[in-house]
């Protein structure tokens, strides 16, 4: 279905703004064959064999980039006989050998290559397994090696290591997107972005959309109107494209939605299955938090088609938001910083799990009565300033000294006489004893502070504990705050 021409008209606008001109594709694909040159007629290691090396990602073969977001993506495949020929007691010990192997291919091949070749930068970053990232000719490289499976082999035994998926999402979009599918991609990786939902650093949830499931989302709809227009229905079916699995026995053959996703992807809010590897869901990262966030404005954009729908909206300070003091009162921050360098998503997971951890002992006590009412917490974080703000709300930022914990009723013997027994002060109401227990905080912001106290993040440092009613506070916390006021909380 063709979009009204008020709609064509701002996409072809917003085209002209975000697609890579002719000297930035130049740029990337000199730069490209200059970095392969390098690694071709370097002092390659006997113990492997190269059989590719090739531009993954947007700006690779695919050819989906947004304009001045170039990087490149280099992956090196190689023979994986160079790991399947031995024999591993477990998957511990062999996830521990590929550690190890391309922690020594990078620190004694690659970084010393790229340094004397004179490129900025160079160091080892770390995601499954160690690879290389450096800096050349205003560029962002990262240098991957992976095996090079074959698509037979990874449909049936899955990956090696995870990036061995990546070349085959390469081929996967070039062979099947034209260049129309090419143009709605950018546009939809460009939505994404404009409400801080794309990727792993996403402001909403854990992660956003990644650039793959934007282009297998395009690949099933055709185009970005009719995926807008049916935006709604991708939360409750299965995302894949039948033909594609026809080589294949498919496992979900005849099994409905809710099986499917309550029995294999029980944790995953959207499934969009790998046409590479169907076992693999590409929507497991995808929060619902984004996904919701997508949707309402996509519903915003259809009934009332403007360009300002796909203008970067930036995340909001909570000081600039027109609250009372009261409602202020129920925000909270918590800033660390980075003191060891990593890679972030190590930083966002440990956090994400700690504030989930805090949000759950928060809501109850340890008896499980109700302690601090609808605890709702996110994260924004600064890859650049390694800067990590875990932003809190709650309904009820004051509560008392004591609460009323329940004890066994009186027909529950002989629970009863020795609760009674142990607690002399516990006393009885229609015939169930109770205790009044003294909460060691009643304010949220010191049960933060009693909390963390005792959790510690290796490689951050917890700078400082705060609320928006505080005279001073950092911008960035502001931002954190005003980002769970404004992008969450009406949506949860």
């Amino acid at each position: 279905m063709e979009p009204p021409i008020e709609v064509l008209s701002i996409f072809n606008k917003i085209l002209k703004r975000i697609t890579p001109d002719e000297v930035e594709l130049e740029h990337i694909e000199k730069v490209t064959s200059v970095i392969i040159k390098y690694i071709k007629f370097s002092q390659i290691p006997d113990e492997i064999s190269i059989r590719f090396i090739e531009p993954q990602g947007s700006t690779g073969l695919k050819q989906t980039a947004l304009k001045n977001t170039a990087d490149i993506d280099l992956f090196i495949g190689i023979d994986p006989e160079f790991i399947l020929k031995h024999h591993f007691s477990s998957k511990k010990e062999k996830k521990e050998f590929i550690h190890t192997k391309f922690k020594d291919l990078t620190n004694f091949w690659l970084i010393p290559c790229l340094k004397d070749q004179g490129l900025n930068n160079v160091r080892m970053s770390y995601a499954e397994h160690p690879y290389v990232s450096a800096d050349f000719k205003g560029i962002e490289l990262d240098i991957v090696i992976c095996f090079d499976v074959s698509s037979d082999y990874l449909q049936k035994n899955g990956p090696i290591t995870a990036v061995d998926r990546t070349p085959h999402h390469t081929r996967f979009i070039r062979d099947n997107i034209n260049d129309k599918q090419k143009d709605d991609i950018r546009l939809l990786k460009h939505f994404f972005k404009c409400y801080n939902c794309y990727g792993d650093k996403s402001a909403l949830g854990r992660s956003g959309f990644i650039g793959y499931s934007a282009e297998l989302l395009i690949f099933y709809y055709d185009s970005i109107w009719n995926l807008f227009l049916n935006f709604e229905e991708i939360s409750s079916k299965i995302i894949f494209h039948p033909k594609i699995f026809n080589s294949i026995k498919n496992p979900y053959e005849n099994k409905s939605y809710h099986t499917i996703r309550s029995n294999t992807f029980p944790n995953d809010y959207l499934i969009i299955l790998d046409p590479t590897d169907i076992n693999r869901n590409v929507g497991s990262s995808i929060s619902k938090r984004a996904f919701k966030k997508i949707y309402y404005q996509i519903q915003n954009f259809c009934n009332n088609s403007s360009i300002i729908y796909f203008e970067q909206h930036e995340l909001p300070s909570i000081k600039q938001l027109d609250l009372t003091n009261e409602q202020l009162s129920c925000f909270f921050y918590v800033q660390y910083k980075e003191i060891k360098k990593d890679h972030y998503t190590k930083y966002r997971d440990k956090l994400y799990s700690l504030m989930e951890h805090i949000i759950k002992i928060a809501s109850k006590e340890k008896t499980l009565e109700p302690r601090f009412m609808n605890v709702i917490g996110e994260l924004v974080f600064d890859t650049e300033k390694g800067q990590y703000i875990l932003a809190f709300s709650t309904d009820s930022p004051k509560i008392s000294s004591s609460f009323k914990r329940e004890g066994p009723k009186k027909k529950a013997q002989p629970h009863y006489f020795k609760f009674k027994e142990k607690h002399p002060d516990a006393f009885e109401e229609n015939n169930q004893l109770f205790l009044i227990l003294k909460r060691p905080f009643t304010y949220f912001k010191d049960f933060l502070n009693y909390f963390l106290t005792k959790k510690s993040i290796k490689g951050l440092e917890l700078v400082r504990v705060g609320s928006a009613i505080d005279l001073e506070y950092p911008l960035f916390a502001a931002i954190g705050m005003g980002n769970l006021n404004e992008n969450i909380i009406p949506f949860i």
